[in-house]
C-alpha cells in the first residue's frame, strides 16, 4: 500500500465533509463506473484549461463538482490546489475576504503551508489561523496534514546542513528554523529544530508555536520516509516512535497522528516482503481474420499475431504488466483503457519493415489524438528480436501510457525516452548510463536547458546516443530525489508554466544551471563508482 495516496484520500474526504458532495450522476447501474470515470477526466481537462487562461473561479467550480469520485488522484488534487490559490488571490484583490477565507480553509486540507502565504491570508496569517483553529481541534488536526508535495530538500542539501559548524546562539537557530518553515523547507527546518533541542531543549518547550512547527516537520519527515523505497527505509517501529514524539509536542495533532499511525500499520501489514507480485491477466483467443492475423485479447490490449497462442499470451502478460507498473510507479494508479491498444507481433524483422516501413528498429508505437480524444493506440514489434518480451514491449508500452496521460499534450522527448528506457531491465538501462562518460569526453552532452526544450530527437545522428544517455540519467536523477510521482507532478507543471518555474516549485532549483550542476556531480560520481566496481 502506498501511504501518500492514503493521505491524499484523507484530504479529499475532509474537503467533501466541509462541502456537501454533488449527487451521483444519473446513470444506469451498468454504466455508472464508466460515466463517472469519463466525468472525472473531463472535469480535470476542463479545469486545466480554465487554469491556463486564469479563470480560477470556473476551475474551482468544475473540479469540485467531481471531487467525490476522484479516488485520491494526486494530479486532480494538484489542479484543485492551484485553482484554490488563484481564486483566493482574486477574492482578496476584490476585498471579498469572507469568501476568500472560506476557500482558504479548503486549501488548507491540501496544503497547510498556505497559511503562511500573505497573498492568501490577506497579510494576517495569525488571524486567518485563529479562524481555522477555533472551528475545532479535530478540524485543525486534519487541516495540518502533511502532504508529499510540499517543497523539501534533497539528500545532498540535507547533508550540507549537517556539515555546517554548530551555532551556539539558540535564538539564531530558532529564527532560521522558523524562516525555513515559512519557506516550506520542512526537512531543513526539522534539522535546525533538532539542533536547538540538542543545545537547549527548554527553549523549544517554552514556546507552543515552535513546538508545533517542530512536530509538523517530524510528521512531514515520516511521510517522506514512508514514501522512500530500498534498504535505507527506516523500520515501521522507528517511524511510529517519531509520530508519537511529534504528538507529545503538539497535542492538537492527536487525531491526525492516530489516523496516520493506523494507516501506517495497515500499509506495513499489506506490503509483501519481496515486493508486489504481478498477477496474470486473462487472455481470450479468436480465429484468424481475413488478413491472416490471429487475435488474442487481454483487458487493455488486442494482440494480432501469426505465432503460437503461447507467445501471444506471453506478450499480453508482458504488456499488461508493464502498463500496470508504469501507472503505479509514475501516477499512483490508473483505470482500464476504453480504447484498447493494438499490438502487432510481426514474425521477422523483414516482415516488420515491409508492413510498417520502419527499418533497423526492434519496435515502435503509434498514437493519435483528435479533439482531445485518443483514437489510435498501436505497438508494432517483431518476434525474432530476443528482447521483445523483457525490454521492447515494456519500452513501447510506456510510450503509449505516457501519451494518454496528459490530455492532448504529449510529453517532451527527453521524458518520453527516459521513462521508457527505465522500464527495461536494469542491465539495459545501465548501458545508456555507461555511455555518459564517452559522450562527455567527445563533447556531445547537451546543456540541461537545451535537452529539456528539444522538440524531437536530435537531427544530427551523432548526438542520439548522448540524448538517450542523458535523458535516462536526468529522469532517474529527478525521480530519485522525491519519488517518481513527484516527477510526474513536476512534468505536469512544466508543460503548463515552463520547466524553470516547475523546477523551482517542485525541487527548489532556481535555474537550469543549478540543476545541471547538481545532476552533473551526481551522474559522474555514480558512474565513476560503477566503473571502479566493474574493474575489480
Amino acid at each position: 500500500m502506498h501511504l501518500p495516496r492514503l493521505l491524499v484520500l484523507a484530504c479529499a474526504c475532509a474537503v467533501i465533509a466541509a462541502d456537501p458532495a454533488t449527487p451521483l450522476p444519473k446513470a444506469d447501474t451498468a454504466d455508472r463506473s464508466v460515466s463517472t470515470a469519463l466525468a472525472v477526466q473531463t472535469a480535470l481537462q476542463q479545469g486545466r484549461e480554465y487554469l491556463l487562461h486564469g479563470e480560477y473561479r470556473a476551475a474551482v467550480s468544475t473540479l469540485e463538482g467531481q471531487l467525490p469520485f476522484i479516488n485520491g488522484s494526486k494530479v486532480y488534487l494538484k489542479a484543485l490546489e492551484d485553482a484554490y490559490r488563484g481564486y483566493i488571490k482574486e477574492l482578496r484583490l476584490a476585498k471579498q475576504h469572507e469568501d476568500a477565507q472560506r476557500y482558504l480553509e479548503r486549501l488548507l486540507y491540501l496544503d497547510k503551508g498556505a497559511l503562511l502565504d500573505k497573498s492568501l491570508t490577506g497579510g494576517n496569517a495569525v488571524a486567518a489561523a485563529e479562524r481555522v483553529i477555533t472551528k475545532s481541534a479535530d478540524s485543525y488536526a486534519v487541516k495540518t496534514t502533511p502532504t508529499v508535495r510540499a517543497k523539501s530538500l534533497d539528500e545532498n542539501q540535507a547533508g550540507r546542513i549537517s556539515e555546517r559548524p554548530p551555532i551556539k546562539d539558540v535564538s539564531v537557530l530558532l529564527a532560521r528554523a522558523e524562516q525555513e518553515f515559512n519557506a516550506k523547507h520542512f526537512r531543513e527546518s526539522r534539522l535546525l529544530y533538532d539542533q536547538v533541542a540538542q543545545t537547549d531543549q527548554k527553549s523549544i518547550s517554552a514556546d507552543i508555536a515552535h513546538k508545533e512547527r517542530w512536530a509538523y516537520c517530524k510528521l512531514f519527515s515520516v511521510v517522506e520516509q514512508v514514501n522512500q523505497s530500498g534498504p535505507q527505509k527506516p523500520s515501521w517501529s522507528e517511524l511510529e516512535e517519531e509520530v508519537r514524539v511529534a504528538l507529545s509536542l503538539a497535542p492538537r495533532l492527536e487525531k491526525y497522528g492516530k489516523d496516520l499511525l493506523e494507516q501506517m500499520r495497515k500499509a506495513a501489514a499489506e506490503t509483501p516482503a519481496s515486493g508486489p507480485a504481478a498477477s496474470a491477466v486473462a487472455v481470450r483467443h479468436a480465429e484468424r481474420n481475413a488478413q491472416g492475423w490471429l487475435l488474442a485479447e487481454s483487458p487493455n490490449f488486442r494482440i494480432f499475431h501469426k505465432q503460437s497462442a503461447e507467445l501471444a499470451e506471453q506478450a499480453a502478460q508482458s504488456a499488461e504488466r508493464a502498463r500496470a507498473q508504469v501507472l503505479q510507479k509514475w501516477f499512483g494508479s490508473g483505470d482500464a483503457w476504453d480504447l484498447k491498444c493494438d499490438l502487432f507481433i510481426h514474425p521477422t524483422a523483414d516482415d516488420y519493415s515491409h508492413e510498417t516501413g520502419k527499418y533497423n528498429s526492434p519496435g515502435h508505437s503509434t498514437i493519435r489524438i483528435e479533439n482531445g480524444r485518443m483514437v489510435v493506440r498501436r505497438i508494432d514489434v517483431h518476434a525474432d528480436d530476443p528482447s521483445m518480451l523483457p525490454a521492447v514491449l515494456p519500452h513501447e508500452t510506456t510510450h503509449v501510457v505516457l501519451a494518454g496521460a496528459f490530455g492532448e499534450r504529449l510529453v517532451p522527448r527527453w521524458v518520453d525516452e527516459g521513462v521508457a528506457v527505465l522500464s527495461e531491465p536494469r542491465q539495459k538501462v545501465q548501458r545508456h548510463l555507461d555511455n555518459l562518460e564517452r559522450c562527455r569526453q567527445n563533447n556531445e552532452l547537451f546543456h540541461v536547458k537545451d535537452l529539456m526544450q528539444l522538440d524531437d530527437y536530435p537531427r544530427n545522428p551523432r548526438y542520439v546516443g548522448a540524448f538517450y544517455a542523458q535523458s535516462v540519467s536526468l529522469v532517474e536523477f529527478l525521480a530519485n530525489q522525491k519519488g517518481a510521482q513527484e516527477f510526474t507532478l513536476f512534468l505536469h507543471d512544466s508543460m503548463r508554466y515552463g520547466e524553470e518555474k516547475a523546477l523551482q516549485r517542485h525541487y527548489g532549483y532556481q535555474s537550469f544551471t543549478e540543476l545541471e550542476q547538481q545532476w552533473f556531480q551526481t551522474a559522474f560520481r555514480d558512474q565513476t563508482a560503477a566503473t571502479r566496481a566493474a574493474m575489480k
